[in-house]
Formats: structure tokens, C-alpha cells, sequence
């Protein structure tokens, strides 16, 4: 379709903002070991609501299968212009998202400087050498921030080359399939004419000589009135017999044509469905592989970008106060975010259903049915969201225990990172146990 889950760059924010709120004691410690990864289809699978999810998913496709009145195809100008007006709606959610979130990054990343600055200063131990490490850290977490917003800039311009494409494909196909429709039924209509005048020359033909016969004796001036009205009957009820075999064939010809219309609009849309069904396939497949290309270049550049170590003089007490101002901003701002985060999948999941609807993969389900399927659509926006925010927790846990400064959720690698996948399923299983 025409984009993935969250768009990359709120993502990423929100991953950013771990990585610069987090201030390991020692990056040099042996159980430091950098960035780990988790892969979250993997995860998902394996948590106790997919069996929900998967049940959502079947009767979403249920309803798709539903015998339907088939319809014409829209124009592929309307297409066009309803496709340009849910991008438009897309895109502003996603600017929604990720400004919210860029804000909710400023604003924690501020109090939790400030929160690490106090309590030194209570300690005494607000002096140069921790200035200096609390100002390395800022400008870390901006370099970070600057590196993940170039890359998602990249991808977001990426994406949507790719999805102007795909539009464009699937008008075009669209378009042709109609154009090639209309010229059939045109055909038909011409055959089916073709073949009522040739009738209307037949009966003409075959009663020829008896409606001469009639006309001749009319003209006969010397006829009493009984004997003109007979013969002037006798020629009315000839013209009524011809017309009602006309008529009869018209009416049987307008019933072949309605059928081969309707049986021509179902083929049509059922071969735009298809085809625009393997656009979108492709399009997802080119947008998930470069989302992970783009995963893994921010992972291995904020790799380089590790923030500064504390001053190695600090009290064992003030270190742990420390983290524990770390670790309670880290899961407000987790908290708050994901909040965000639901709403934007909320948004999408509602527009992808009116853009698949719009693009023939669902055309022609009826109201009732297209209800339905919205209404599931949210529950399982919702449901999966719910899904991964667990996953998110429980990666941010396990990372945490193993001393990673940023863990990635779904991508297939990360450079020199940790695969948490397996940890994270094991820790989800044992939870719901």
C-alpha cells in the first residue's frame, strides 16, 4: 500500500530521545555494549493477543469475500483527485505525530537535564568537569536528533516518490481497463442493433406481398366502406404483428445487454483489484526495504555518536540517583508518547482502508459490509498498538538489564547491535504465563 506502520521519522524521534536521555556510567564497561535490535513481527506472533489480532484479521478478509453488485471502476481522474486528498490526510497526521513527538522530546529531555543538574547541585558536585559532561550529552542527543531527522527526510521523500508512482500505475491501469470495457459494450450494442434492423428487414420482406396485396385492393375506389375498413384492418393488424416481434427481440436484446454490462464491470473491477493488488505489493516491498536500510544507517551512525560519561569521581549514591532520574524520564516519556503514537495508528489504519477502497481492493463491498470493516480496522489498530507498546516496554527492559543505550524495533539488523528478538519473547511469554 502506500505506506508502513508509524512513519520512520517518529519513530526514530522517539528512539533518539532514549538514546539522549540515557547516561551510562561507563561506556567502556564490559556490559556496555552499544545498540541492540529487536524484530517485531517475530514478537508480535508470539504474544498472547496475536490470537485476537489474527481473528480480526480473518474477518476483515471474510467481509472482503463477500459476493458483491459489482459497479463501474471510478475515472481515473477520480481516482486521482480522492488518492491526492488521502495523502494530503496522511501526510498531516504524520507531520501531527512527529511534531507532538519531537515536542514531548524536548520538553523531557529539558526536565531530565535539569532534574540531573539539581540534584548535583544538592550534592556539591555541580562543578566544571559535570557541566562539561551535561553539555556533551545535550549536543550528542542534537547530533542524533540531526542525523535521524536527515534520514527520515530521505525516506519520507523516498516514500512518496514510490507512492506517486503507484497511483500512477494503477490509474493508468484503471483507465485502460475502462477505456477497453466501454469499447466492448459499444461493440455489443452495435451487434445487437445490427441484428434487430436485420429483423425489421425480414418481416418487412416476408410479409411484402401480402401488404402489397392489401394496399392494392384499398386503392380501389369503387369499394363499399365494410370491404375498405376489412382490408384497412387486415393491414393495422399485419404492422401490429411485425411490431411485436420487433418489440419482443428489443426486449430480449436489452436483458443480453444489461447482463454483458454487469458481467464486463465485474470483470473490469476484478482485474483492476488484481493488478492494483501487485502495485501494492511492490510498493510495500521497495518502502520496507529501504525503511530498514534507513533503520540501519541511524543505528550505525548514532553508534558512533555514544554520549559522554559522567565524571568518574562521582559518589556510587550519586551515580544511582542519577539513573534513576534517567530511568523515570525514560519511561514517562515512553508513556507519553505511545499515546501519540496510538492515535497516528488509529488515523492510518483508518485511511488505508478509504485509499484500498478507493483503489478497487475492496470496491463494490456494500455499506453494511464497509462499515463493518472499518470498525474492525480500528480494533485492530488499536489491538496492535497495544501489542507493540508491550513489545517496546519489554525490549526497553531486557535492554536495559543487558547495559544497551537504544534498542531499534523492527528492522532486520542493526550493525554491530544485539538481537534481543528472542530474549523479548521468552520475557512476554514468561509475563502472560
Amino acid at each position: 500500500m502506500r505506506s508502513s506502520n508509524l512513519p520512520a521519522a517518529a519513530l526514530a524521534l522517539a528512539l533518539v530521545f532514549l538514546s539522549g536521555c540515557s547516561r551510562p556510567l561507563d561506556v567502556n564497561a564490559p556490559n556496555v555494549r552499544g545498540i541492540g535490535y529487536v524484530r517485531l513481527a517475530e514478537v508480535v506472533k508470539a504474544h498472547p493477543l496475536y490470537s485476537q489480532l489474527s481473528q480480526i484479521n480473518d474477518d476483515i478478509a471474510a467481509l472482503r469475500l463477500q459476493p458483491i453488485a459489482p459497479s463501474l471502476p471510478k475515472t481515473g481522474a477520480e481516482i486521482a483527485a480522492q488518492s491526492k486528498q488521502l495523502d494530503r490526510e496522511l501526510k498531516a497526521a504524520q507531520d501531527r505525530a512527529t511534531a507532538i513527538l519531537q515536542s514531548k522530546e524536548q520538553t523531557y529531555s529539558s526536565r531530565e537535564q535539569a532534574a540531573i543538574h539539581a540534584a548535583l547541585v544538592a550534592a556539591g558536585e555541580a562543578g566544571a568537569g559535570a557541566q562539561s559532561a551535561r553539555s556533551m550529552q545535550t549536543v550528542t542527543a542534537q547530533q542524533a536528533g540531526e542525523v535521524t531527522a536527515q534520514a527520515n527526510r530521505d525516506f519520507e521523500a523516498y516514500q512518496q516518490s514510490v507512492i506517486a508512482q503507484d497511483q500512477a500505475a494503477v490509474t493508468a491501469i484503471g483507465h485502460q481497463l475502462s477505456v477497453e470495457a466501454d469499447r466492448k459494450y459499444r461493440l455489443r450494442a452495435q451487434q445487437l442493433q445490427e441484428k434487430e434492423s436485420q429483423l425489421s428487414l425480414e418481416l418487412s420482406q416476408r410479409d411484402a406481398a401480402e401488404r402489397l396485396d392489401l394496399r392494392t385492393k384499398l386503392s380501389n375506389l369503387v369499394l363499399d366502406s365494410a370491404t375498405r375498413k376489412k382490408y384497412q384492418s387486415e393491414l393495422a393488424a399485419l404492422d401490429r404483428k411485425e411490431s411485436a416481434v420487433l418489440d419482443a427481440q428489443r426486449v430480449s436484446d436489452r436483458r443480453v445487454l444489461a447482463a454483458y454490462r454487469q458481467r464486463l464491470q465485474g470483470e473490469t473491477q476484478a482485474a483492476i483489484a488484481r493488478q492494483a493488488s501487485a502495485i501494492h505489493a511492490q510498493t510495500r516491498a521497495k518502502i520496507a526495504a529501504r525503511r530498514s536500510e534507513v533503520g540501519a544507517k541511524i543505528a550505525s551512525r548514532i553508534q558512533g555518536l555514544a554520549p559522554q560519561p559522567l565524571p568518574s569521581d562521582l559518589p556510587a549514591a550519586m551515580r544511582a540517583k542519577i539513573a534513576q532520574i534517567d530511568q523515570m524520564f525514560k519511561t514517562k516519556f515512553q508513556a507519553d508518547a505511545q499515546k501519540t503514537i496510538t492515535d497516528y495508528e488509529t488515523t492510518k489504519a483508518d485511511l488505508d482502508a478509504r485509499y484500498a477502497a478507493l483503489h478497487g481492493v475492496t470496491g463494490g463491498i456494500s455499506g453494511a459490509a464497509a462499515a463493518q470493516i472499518y470498525q474492525l480496522n480500528q480494533q485492530r489498530a488499536k489491538l496492535y498498538a497495544q501489542i507493540v507498546a508491550q513489545v517496546r516496554r519489554d525490549a526497553a527492559r531486557v535492554a536495559a538489564a543487558r547495559g544497551l543505550k537504544v534498542v531499534f524495533v523492527n528492522v532486520e539488523a542493526a550493525p554491530g547491535g544485539v538481537d534481543l528478538t528472542g530474549a523479548v519473547k521468552k520475557d512476554i511469554e514468561s509475563v502472560h504465563q
